[in-house]
């Protein structure tokens, strides 16, 4: 099967890593990175030590599948297959983050399916915004097939967190310029759609500083070829364009009987492994992350960490908790409609799971980055080793952090938003 996520959070690797005050003309002030994040150092000794003894810390990182519903047909999924039954109601979700164990989670990103297919979406995020003490950003990969109702729902959740230092991150999934999107998703017009749904988030960031949007592409052995056409189309449209290699999983979106078409091979995989080493020098947000898949795919073995069961969790929407949403029924850890999460986390057969997933083959391959950001907050050795032996690209981020508006997602609760006609302080 093939996973395409996000997000994570989805996610350029960065703004916690420059050090003072970055201004933005929209009034937004951040505090950025290297020299607050130097705890990550402590933190990364600390991750280290409980990763030999196979130890749990409290999540600060959680992927929540809120729904398996969803409108599009994509070729390299067959999630929508599924029919949603059993699925965690609004209460049981808001019992989980009320969980003391979960008072550490910082960033949140809610999946599908389709999410804004969920019925009461808006109300999981007032649920997280109102019980979860250090909650940062809520990221959110949607297909964008549904303008109206992407606008109208993001428009409800953006009332729920006035007031609240929290970002409100959606991305759209496009994997292809017009009619190669529509051949990848199987939505006939849906090209249009996803562009409507990214102008009319990209219109609601400008009234609301809360609201950070862009898109997600997956590279697949459908469209790797034209990734640097893709690439050029849609970063005329946003400037935050993610994107992906494509993870053959047997689990998470059960199709693993599609990965004939979809999985990189041969010619395939030195066309991207090209395209990302070109990357790297384009966008030094994601340098970090492009040198790392290109790494694996030369060695074979995966070279940054991953928090995946340990600070990292993902729950489905039927409250099973499991390591990783890439690994199946033998890796799930309990149910929370069964026992309590601090119970699930910390209990022998998360243990045993742990013990397990050191050795995990799947594992030392993989190229996701869904907690990457978590990664680059709490184990920060790799990134900034990365940076030493990269100071050009280092220099190159710093000039864009203070540049471009779509990275002041990463500085998290440091934004502080201000009036309109307001200047920041000097």
């Amino acid at each position: 099967m093939v996973k395409a996520q996000a997000a994570l959070a989805s996610h350029p690797p960065i703004l916690k890593y420059a050090g003072g005050d970055v201004r933005r003309r929209s009034g937004t002030r951040t505090t950025s990175p290297v020299l607050s994040n130097l705890p990550g150092l402590a933190k990364g000794l600390a991750f280290r030590v409980a990763f030999k003894a196979e130890l749990p810390e409290q999540p600060t990182f959680m992927i929540l599948q809120t729904t398996v519903a969803c409108n599009s047909r994509c070729r390299m999924c067959s999630i929508w297959k599924m029919v949603p039954e059993n699925e965690m109601s609004l209460e049981e979700i808001e019992k989980v983050f009320k969980d003391p164990y979960m008072k550490k989670l910082r960033w949140l990103n809610l999946t599908g399916g389709e999410p804004f297919m969920r019925q009461n979406f808006a109300e999981i995020i007032k649920a997280a915004a109102d019980n979860l003490p250090n909650l940062e950003i809520i990221a959110i990969p949607s297909n964008g097939f549904m303008p109206d109702r992407v606008e109208k729902i993001t428009r409800q959740m953006l009332e729920y967190l006035k007031g609240k230092n929290i970002l409100l991150n959606v991305n759209i999934s496009i994997d292809g310029i017009g009619e190669k999107h529509e051949e990848i998703r199987r939505i006939p017009g849906g090209y249009e759609k996803v562009l409507e749904s990214l102008r009319r988030l990209q219109a609601l960031g400008k009234e609301n500083p809360q609201l950070e949007s862009g898109v997600e592409a997956i590279i697949t052995a459908l469209n790797v070829q034209e990734m640097p056409k893709i690439y050029e189309g849609l970063k005329d449209k946003t400037d935050h364009v993610n994107l992906t290699p494509a993870i053959i999983s047997s689990y998470y979106l059960g199709n693993e009987q599609m990965a004939s078409d979809v999985k990189l091979k041969g010619p395939d995989i030195e066309e991207m492994l090209d395209f990302l080493k070109e990357m790297e020098e384009k966008e030094p947000a994601y340098a970090y992350y492009f040198n790392n898949v290109r790494s694996i795919y030369m060695h074979g073995h995966r070279t940054f960490p991953c928090l995946m069961g340990w600070k990292s969790m993902y729950m489905n929407a039927s409250g099973d908790v499991f390591p990783c949403h890439l690994l199946g029924p033998d890796w799930k850890m309990g149910n929370v409609r069964e026992g309590s999460m601090t119970d699930i986390w910390t209990g022998p057969r998360a243990k045993e799971v742990r013990h397990r997933l050191k050795d995990e083959k799947f594992c030392a391959v993989c190229t996701n980055n869904c907690d990457l950001l978590n990664n680059l907050k709490e184990e920060t050795w790799s990134f900034a080793s990365y940076m030493l032996q990269h100071p050009e690209t280092f220099r190159r981020l710093l000039k864009e952090i203070k540049e471009k508006d779509h990275l002041r997602k990463y500085a998290g609760r440091r934004v502080q938003t201000q009036p309109k006609g307001t200047r920041p302080a000097a």
